[in-house]
């Protein structure tokens, strides 16, 4: 059976900016060097910290839209919607929109 444990160590030299570089790469999205060097070595896009971070993003802001959303179909539902419900709905959606395009054009890049 494969033993799966990262217990192959290699040196690497780096100038003090490309440490720096790496240890402030990897303290920002919680990693350890390790870990930040085998995400960039594994070349699948949804593994980038980067990626991981605007799809949790995103995720979170369709998740406050909905919401919006839900509380102006309720206000529909009891006879109380409005105009100024139907200029929220479809600012939400232009903002929803707007921010999957972001998602969308960075992931691009990768």
């Amino acid at each position: 059976m494969a033993d799966n444990r990262h217990n192959v160590v290699k040196t690497f030299k780096f100038t003090r900016a490309e440490a720096d570089l790496l240890k402030n790469s990897a303290k920002e999205y919680g990693m350890t060097d390790s870990d930040y060097m085998r995400f960039l070595l594994s070349q699948k896009p949804l593994d980038y910290p980067e990626i991981r971070l605007l799809i949790s993003n995103l995720i979170n802001e369709v998740n406050h839209i909905g919401n919006n959303i839900n509380q102006i179909a309720r206000k529909n539902n009891a006879g109380f919607y409005s105009r100024d419900d139907m200029d929220n709905l479809r600012a939400y959606m232009k903002k929803l929109i707007n921010a999957t395009r972001k998602v969308e054009e960075k992931i691009g890049d990768y």
